[in-house]
């Protein structure tokens, strides 16, 4: 079992990149249009919770350095 400590998580490059590789494989008929849409919707969830997780760290960031001025 992997440590939760060393996962490794997808990140905005690499779903922008699973996008755009869907999309190709589309194209050159590799899947199905109906698994692209699937693809697609959590790409975009993922892409959500990313955008959350960045926002969490930044605030708990500045929050640290608030904490260390007074």
């Amino acid at each position: 079992m992997e440590n939760k400590n060393t996962k490794k998580y997808m990140s905005a490059e690499e779903t922008a990149e699973l996008l755009s590789q869907t999309m190709r494989d589309v194209v050159e008929r590799k899947i199905t249009l109906r698994h692209a849409l699937t693809i697609s919707r959590l790409a975009v969830s993922l892409t959500k919770v990313i955008e959350v997780v960045d926002l969490k760290n930044r605030v708990e960031l500045l929050e640290q350095i608030l904490r260390r001025r007074k």
